[in-house]
Protein backbone atom coordinates (compact mmCIF):
# COMPACT_ATOMS: atom_id res chain seq x y z
CA UNK A 1 0.00 0.00 0.00
CA UNK A 2 2.93 2.40 1.23
CA UNK A 3 4.10 2.39 -2.48
CA UNK A 4 1.27 3.60 -4.10
CA UNK A 5 1.25 6.68 -2.09
CA UNK A 6 4.24 8.77 -4.60
CA UNK A 7 2.09 7.67 -7.23
CA UNK A 8 -1.22 9.86 -5.74
CA UNK A 9 0.78 12.50 -4.67
CA UNK A 10 2.20 12.95 -8.28
CA UNK A 11 -1.11 13.14 -9.79
CA UNK A 12 -2.44 15.12 -6.87
CA UNK A 13 -4.09 18.00 -9.15
CA UNK A 14 -3.55 16.35 -12.42
CA UNK A 15 -7.14 17.11 -13.71
CA UNK A 16 -8.41 17.21 -16.86
CA UNK A 17 -8.80 19.72 -19.74
CA UNK A 18 -12.20 20.57 -21.40
CA UNK A 19 -11.36 18.77 -24.31
CA UNK A 20 -9.71 15.79 -23.00
CA UNK A 21 -13.04 15.14 -20.83
CA UNK A 22 -14.86 15.35 -24.40
CA UNK A 23 -12.53 12.47 -25.38
CA UNK A 24 -12.95 10.32 -22.40
CA UNK A 25 -16.81 10.28 -22.46
CA UNK A 26 -17.13 10.51 -26.47
CA UNK A 27 -19.17 7.50 -27.61
CA UNK A 28 -17.79 4.21 -29.79
CA UNK A 29 -18.38 4.75 -33.15
CA UNK A 30 -20.30 1.73 -33.11
CA UNK A 31 -22.79 3.24 -31.14
CA UNK A 32 -23.04 6.31 -33.43
CA UNK A 33 -23.34 4.68 -36.20
CA UNK A 34 -26.51 2.48 -34.89
CA UNK A 35 -28.06 5.74 -33.21
CA UNK A 36 -27.60 7.50 -36.71
CA UNK A 37 -28.89 4.65 -38.57
CA UNK A 38 -32.43 4.78 -36.63
CA UNK A 39 -32.76 7.98 -36.61
CA UNK A 40 -31.99 8.01 -40.64
CA UNK A 41 -34.53 5.21 -40.75
CA UNK A 42 -37.38 7.45 -39.21
CA UNK A 43 -36.54 10.44 -41.31
CA UNK A 44 -34.21 12.27 -39.27
CA UNK A 45 -32.06 14.55 -40.96
CA UNK A 46 -28.50 14.63 -39.90
CA UNK A 47 -29.15 18.32 -39.73
CA UNK A 48 -31.29 17.96 -36.79
CA UNK A 49 -28.66 16.15 -35.02
CA UNK A 50 -26.00 17.71 -32.72
CA UNK A 51 -23.84 16.89 -29.42
CA UNK A 52 -24.21 17.91 -26.10
CA UNK A 53 -23.09 17.48 -22.63
CA UNK A 54 -19.41 17.51 -23.48
CA UNK A 55 -19.42 15.00 -26.37
CA UNK A 56 -21.94 12.46 -24.23
CA UNK A 57 -25.13 13.23 -25.57
CA UNK A 58 -26.94 13.33 -28.76
CA UNK A 59 -29.23 16.24 -28.90
CA UNK A 60 -32.28 16.39 -31.72
CA UNK A 61 -34.18 19.73 -33.04
CA UNK A 62 -37.02 20.31 -34.92
CA UNK A 63 -38.56 16.96 -34.21
CA UNK A 64 -42.77 17.68 -34.07
CA UNK A 65 -43.93 16.01 -30.96
CA UNK A 66 -45.63 13.12 -33.60
CA UNK A 67 -42.57 12.19 -34.62
CA UNK A 68 -41.19 11.89 -31.23
CA UNK A 69 -44.15 9.15 -30.37
CA UNK A 70 -43.34 7.26 -33.32
CA UNK A 71 -39.66 7.17 -32.99
CA UNK A 72 -39.81 5.92 -29.39
CA UNK A 73 -43.22 4.58 -29.17
CA UNK A 74 -44.32 7.17 -26.78
CA UNK A 75 -47.30 9.24 -26.21
CA UNK A 76 -46.46 13.10 -25.58
CA UNK A 77 -48.88 15.12 -23.94
CA UNK A 78 -48.92 18.70 -22.15
CA UNK A 79 -49.20 18.03 -18.11
CA UNK A 80 -50.08 20.56 -15.19
CA UNK A 81 -48.17 20.65 -11.78
CA UNK A 82 -50.89 21.14 -9.35
CA UNK A 83 -49.47 22.96 -6.76
CA UNK A 84 -47.20 25.57 -8.56
CA UNK A 85 -49.38 25.40 -11.93
CA UNK A 86 -46.69 24.19 -14.28
CA UNK A 87 -47.06 22.84 -17.33
CA UNK A 88 -44.49 20.66 -19.14
CA UNK A 89 -44.48 18.17 -21.82
CA UNK A 90 -43.79 14.51 -21.01
CA UNK A 91 -44.67 11.07 -21.40
CA UNK A 92 -45.32 7.87 -18.98
CA UNK A 93 -43.23 5.85 -21.26
CA UNK A 94 -41.08 5.23 -24.42
CA UNK A 95 -39.71 2.29 -26.11
CA UNK A 96 -36.31 1.79 -28.04
CA UNK A 97 -35.44 -1.31 -30.77
CA UNK A 98 -33.43 -4.10 -28.84
CA UNK A 99 -30.55 -3.73 -30.76
CA UNK A 100 -30.08 0.20 -28.96
CA UNK A 101 -30.47 -0.95 -25.76
CA UNK A 102 -26.82 -1.31 -25.04
CA UNK A 103 -26.54 1.66 -26.26
CA UNK A 104 -28.93 4.20 -25.56
CA UNK A 105 -28.82 5.43 -21.65
CA UNK A 106 -32.09 7.52 -21.55
CA UNK A 107 -34.49 9.76 -23.65
CA UNK A 108 -35.18 13.11 -22.07
CA UNK A 109 -37.65 14.58 -21.57
CA UNK A 110 -39.64 11.75 -20.85
CA UNK A 111 -41.52 10.14 -17.41
CA UNK A 112 -39.88 12.71 -15.10
CA UNK A 113 -42.70 15.36 -13.49
CA UNK A 114 -40.45 16.71 -10.59
CA UNK A 115 -38.58 19.65 -10.03
CA UNK A 116 -36.00 19.83 -7.73
CA UNK A 117 -37.06 21.91 -4.79
CA UNK A 118 -34.57 24.26 -2.50
CA UNK A 119 -33.16 22.16 1.00
CA UNK A 120 -32.40 25.13 3.21
CA UNK A 121 -33.07 24.90 7.22
CA UNK A 122 -36.13 26.78 8.92
CA UNK A 123 -34.87 29.05 11.41
CA UNK A 124 -36.64 26.25 13.64
CA UNK A 125 -34.09 23.70 12.98
CA UNK A 126 -30.90 25.58 13.45
CA UNK A 127 -28.06 26.05 16.10
CA UNK A 128 -28.31 24.06 19.66
CA UNK A 129 -26.71 24.11 22.70
CA UNK A 130 -24.20 20.93 21.30
CA UNK A 131 -23.26 22.84 18.01
CA UNK A 132 -22.14 25.90 20.13
CA UNK A 133 -20.15 23.35 21.82
CA UNK A 134 -18.37 21.99 19.60
CA UNK A 135 -17.71 25.31 17.79
CA UNK A 136 -16.22 26.38 20.80
CA UNK A 137 -14.19 23.69 21.56
CA UNK A 138 -12.60 23.56 18.07
CA UNK A 139 -12.04 27.66 18.38
CA UNK A 140 -10.70 27.07 21.60
CA UNK A 141 -12.89 30.52 22.56
CA UNK A 142 -16.58 30.86 23.82
CA UNK A 143 -18.61 31.58 21.20
CA UNK A 144 -21.20 34.50 21.25
CA UNK A 145 -24.43 34.04 19.12
CA UNK A 146 -27.41 36.51 18.72
CA UNK A 147 -30.04 35.78 22.45
CA UNK A 148 -32.85 33.97 21.67
CA UNK A 149 -36.18 35.44 21.61
CA UNK A 150 -38.48 32.86 20.67
CA UNK A 151 -37.89 29.80 18.28
CA UNK A 152 -39.53 31.64 15.45
CA UNK A 153 -37.32 34.78 15.07
CA UNK A 154 -33.65 32.99 16.82
CA UNK A 155 -31.38 32.22 14.00
CA UNK A 156 -27.92 31.75 15.62
CA UNK A 157 -26.02 30.46 12.27
CA UNK A 158 -23.67 33.25 11.50
CA UNK A 159 -20.68 33.29 9.45
CA UNK A 160 -18.69 34.24 12.56
CA UNK A 161 -20.04 30.91 14.38
CA UNK A 162 -19.79 28.64 11.23
CA UNK A 163 -16.33 30.06 11.29
CA UNK A 164 -15.59 29.07 14.85
CA UNK A 165 -16.94 26.03 14.30
CA UNK A 166 -14.66 24.99 11.75
CA UNK A 167 -11.66 26.58 12.99
CA UNK A 168 -11.10 29.19 9.47
CA UNK A 169 -11.35 32.45 11.55
CA UNK A 170 -7.50 32.92 11.10
CA UNK A 171 -7.83 32.13 7.17
CA UNK A 172 -7.85 34.65 4.51
CA UNK A 173 -8.20 33.74 1.15
CA UNK A 174 -4.73 34.34 -0.60
CA UNK A 175 -5.22 33.66 -4.95
CA UNK A 176 -8.27 35.54 -5.37
CA UNK A 177 -7.65 36.40 -8.81
CA UNK A 178 -7.52 32.61 -9.64
CA UNK A 179 -10.35 31.09 -7.24
CA UNK A 180 -13.82 31.20 -8.05
CA UNK A 181 -17.10 29.71 -6.06
CA UNK A 182 -20.53 28.98 -7.96
CA UNK A 183 -24.37 29.16 -6.45
CA UNK A 184 -26.56 27.44 -8.66
CA UNK A 185 -29.93 29.03 -9.25
CA UNK A 186 -33.48 26.69 -9.96
CA UNK A 187 -36.67 27.37 -10.36
CA UNK A 188 -36.53 31.54 -11.44
CA UNK A 189 -35.11 32.37 -8.07
CA UNK A 190 -32.94 34.96 -7.55
CA UNK A 191 -30.50 36.58 -4.99
CA UNK A 192 -30.49 39.96 -4.31
CA UNK A 193 -27.31 42.57 -4.50
CA UNK A 194 -29.04 44.84 -2.08
CA UNK A 195 -29.71 41.96 0.57
CA UNK A 196 -26.29 41.19 0.16
CA UNK A 197 -25.03 43.92 1.36
CA UNK A 198 -26.98 44.46 4.25
CA UNK A 199 -26.43 40.83 5.32
CA UNK A 200 -22.49 41.39 5.29
CA UNK A 201 -22.37 44.79 7.01
CA UNK A 202 -24.63 43.02 9.98
CA UNK A 203 -22.22 39.84 10.21
CA UNK A 204 -18.78 40.71 7.86
CA UNK A 205 -18.46 44.40 7.94
CA UNK A 206 -14.99 43.89 6.25
CA UNK A 207 -16.48 43.06 3.15
CA UNK A 208 -19.40 45.17 2.82
CA UNK A 209 -18.27 45.74 -0.43
CA UNK A 210 -19.09 41.89 -1.17
CA UNK A 211 -20.74 41.06 -4.70
CA UNK A 212 -21.17 38.43 -7.06
CA UNK A 213 -21.98 37.99 -11.12
CA UNK A 214 -25.43 36.87 -12.40
CA UNK A 215 -24.91 34.32 -15.28
CA UNK A 216 -28.15 33.18 -16.96
CA UNK A 217 -27.67 29.81 -18.07
CA UNK A 218 -29.50 28.07 -20.92
CA UNK A 219 -32.73 30.23 -20.37
CA UNK A 220 -32.64 31.61 -16.99
CA UNK A 221 -33.64 34.83 -16.01
CA UNK A 222 -32.68 37.23 -13.80
CA UNK A 223 -34.09 40.52 -11.55
CA UNK A 224 -32.90 41.63 -8.65
CA UNK A 225 -35.86 43.37 -7.57
CA UNK A 226 -37.74 40.27 -6.77
CA UNK A 227 -35.09 38.11 -4.25
CA UNK A 228 -36.41 34.40 -2.90
CA UNK A 229 -35.01 32.89 0.48
CA UNK A 230 -33.11 30.34 -0.59
CA UNK A 231 -30.52 31.95 -3.45
CA UNK A 232 -30.50 34.99 -0.99
CA UNK A 233 -29.31 32.25 1.89
CA UNK A 234 -26.88 30.71 -0.32
CA UNK A 235 -24.88 33.80 -1.34
CA UNK A 236 -24.87 35.72 1.37
CA UNK A 237 -23.38 32.76 3.41
CA UNK A 238 -20.93 32.03 0.91
CA UNK A 239 -19.67 35.31 0.68
CA UNK A 240 -19.45 35.54 4.62
CA UNK A 241 -17.13 32.42 4.86
CA UNK A 242 -15.20 32.91 1.03
CA UNK A 243 -14.65 36.88 0.90
CA UNK A 244 -13.23 37.94 -1.05
CA UNK A 245 -13.14 35.09 -3.23
CA UNK A 246 -14.68 35.90 -7.09
CA UNK A 247 -18.68 34.73 -6.68
CA UNK A 248 -20.89 33.50 -9.67
CA UNK A 249 -24.44 33.25 -9.36
CA UNK A 250 -25.83 30.39 -12.19
CA UNK A 251 -29.52 31.43 -13.18
CA UNK A 252 -30.71 28.32 -14.67
CA UNK A 253 -33.61 27.97 -16.89
CA UNK A 254 -35.13 24.68 -18.59
CA UNK A 255 -33.87 25.83 -22.05
CA UNK A 256 -35.44 27.58 -25.07
CA UNK A 257 -38.39 25.20 -25.17
CA UNK A 258 -38.61 25.45 -21.63
CA UNK A 259 -39.16 21.62 -21.46
CA UNK A 260 -35.61 20.36 -19.95
CA UNK A 261 -35.00 18.90 -16.59
CA UNK A 262 -32.96 21.70 -14.50
CA UNK A 263 -29.83 19.73 -13.61
CA UNK A 264 -29.42 18.70 -17.54
CA UNK A 265 -29.93 22.15 -18.60
CA UNK A 266 -27.09 23.62 -15.96
CA UNK A 267 -24.88 20.71 -17.08
CA UNK A 268 -25.31 21.29 -20.60
CA UNK A 269 -24.01 25.02 -20.06
CA UNK A 270 -21.41 24.56 -17.49
CA UNK A 271 -19.59 21.80 -19.02
CA UNK A 272 -19.69 23.58 -22.56
CA UNK A 273 -17.94 26.26 -20.13
CA UNK A 274 -13.70 26.67 -20.59
CA UNK A 275 -13.47 27.58 -17.53
CA UNK A 276 -15.46 26.28 -14.15
CA UNK A 277 -15.07 27.78 -10.90
CA UNK A 278 -13.25 25.16 -8.66
CA UNK A 279 -15.91 24.92 -5.79
CA UNK A 280 -19.55 25.04 -6.93
CA UNK A 281 -22.87 24.70 -4.49
CA UNK A 282 -26.33 23.14 -5.55
CA UNK A 283 -28.64 23.84 -2.42
CA UNK A 284 -31.47 21.88 -4.48
CA UNK A 285 -32.50 18.62 -4.50
CA UNK A 286 -35.58 16.24 -4.30
CA UNK A 287 -36.17 12.39 -2.99
CA UNK A 288 -34.24 10.41 -4.90
CA UNK A 289 -37.06 7.68 -5.20
CA UNK A 290 -39.20 9.75 -7.43
CA UNK A 291 -36.20 10.24 -9.74
CA UNK A 292 -36.18 7.60 -12.85
CA UNK A 293 -32.90 5.15 -12.24
CA UNK A 294 -31.56 5.27 -15.35
CA UNK A 295 -31.91 9.40 -15.72
CA UNK A 296 -30.18 9.51 -12.18
CA UNK A 297 -27.21 7.76 -13.64
CA UNK A 298 -26.64 9.54 -16.48
CA UNK A 299 -26.86 12.81 -14.27
CA UNK A 300 -24.63 11.56 -12.10
CA UNK A 301 -21.76 10.96 -14.83
CA UNK A 302 -22.28 14.77 -16.03
CA UNK A 303 -21.33 15.59 -12.52
CA UNK A 304 -18.24 13.26 -13.12
CA UNK A 305 -17.54 15.34 -16.20
CA UNK A 306 -17.19 17.91 -13.56
CA UNK A 307 -15.26 15.97 -11.29
CA UNK A 308 -12.84 14.99 -13.46
CA UNK A 309 -12.07 18.72 -14.30
CA UNK A 310 -11.03 19.57 -10.41
CA UNK A 311 -14.32 20.91 -9.82
CA UNK A 312 -15.61 20.04 -6.18
CA UNK A 313 -20.10 20.35 -6.19
CA UNK A 314 -21.40 20.24 -2.82
CA UNK A 315 -24.99 19.22 -2.55
CA UNK A 316 -27.68 19.70 0.30
CA UNK A 317 -28.17 16.68 1.96
CA UNK A 318 -31.78 17.00 2.57
CA UNK A 319 -33.58 19.17 5.91
CA UNK A 320 -35.28 15.95 7.47
CA UNK A 321 -32.44 13.49 8.60
CA UNK A 322 -33.05 10.47 6.93
CA UNK A 323 -36.22 11.50 6.37
CA UNK A 324 -39.58 13.50 6.76
CA UNK A 325 -42.03 12.28 9.34
CA UNK A 326 -41.75 8.49 10.12
CA UNK A 327 -40.14 7.68 7.03
CA UNK A 328 -42.08 5.13 5.80
CA UNK A 329 -43.59 3.57 2.40
CA UNK A 330 -46.93 3.18 0.87
CA UNK A 331 -45.82 -0.61 2.09
CA UNK A 332 -45.66 0.54 5.65
CA UNK A 333 -41.85 -0.48 5.76
CA UNK A 334 -39.36 2.18 6.93
CA UNK A 335 -37.07 3.40 4.63
CA UNK A 336 -34.31 6.12 4.67
CA UNK A 337 -35.47 9.06 2.05
CA UNK A 338 -32.31 10.07 0.89
CA UNK A 339 -31.59 13.10 -1.04
CA UNK A 340 -30.67 13.31 -5.05
CA UNK A 341 -28.24 14.78 -6.29
CA UNK A 342 -26.38 14.44 -3.33
CA UNK A 343 -26.25 10.30 -3.38
CA UNK A 344 -24.82 11.21 -6.66
CA UNK A 345 -21.41 10.54 -4.96
CA UNK A 346 -22.04 6.52 -4.93
CA UNK A 347 -21.15 5.90 -7.78
CA UNK A 348 -18.62 8.42 -9.54
CA UNK A 349 -15.41 6.65 -8.59
CA UNK A 350 -16.45 3.66 -10.27
CA UNK A 351 -17.59 5.63 -13.26
CA UNK A 352 -14.26 7.22 -13.99
CA UNK A 353 -12.35 3.68 -13.23
CA UNK A 354 -14.74 2.16 -16.29
CA UNK A 355 -14.27 5.60 -18.63
CA UNK A 356 -10.42 4.85 -18.49
CA UNK A 357 -10.59 1.14 -18.77
CA UNK A 358 -13.17 0.52 -21.33
CA UNK A 359 -13.72 3.24 -23.13
CA UNK A 360 -15.72 1.79 -25.50
CA UNK A 361 -18.49 1.25 -23.05
CA UNK A 362 -19.30 4.90 -22.09
CA UNK A 363 -22.15 5.17 -24.18
CA UNK A 364 -24.49 7.62 -22.65
CA UNK A 365 -27.25 9.61 -25.22
CA UNK A 366 -30.00 11.70 -24.44
CA UNK A 367 -32.39 12.99 -27.24
CA UNK A 368 -33.85 16.31 -26.11
CA UNK A 369 -37.36 16.34 -27.91
CA UNK A 370 -39.60 19.28 -27.80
Amino acid sequence: MCSCVPLLRSRYGAHLSKEQVAELVAPHSDTLKLVHSWLEYHGIPSSSISVTHGGSSLKLTGVSVSRANDLLGASYQLYRHVKTNETMVRTVGYALPAALHAHVQTVEPTSSFDSPHPQWQTPRKRLGGVAVELAEAASGEPVTVPSRRDDKNHDGTTPSFLSSLYSTSAYSPAATDKNMIGIVGFLGQYPSPTDLTLFMNKYRSNGADATFTALQANGGGYDPGNPHAEPNLDIQYSQGMTYPTRQLFYSTGRGPTGTKDEYLSWLEYIINQPSIPQTISIAYGHDEKIYPRLRARFVCSLFAQLGARGVSVLFSSGDDGVGEGDCKDGSGNVRFIPIFPATCTCGLFSWLASSTQARVRVTHHTAALP
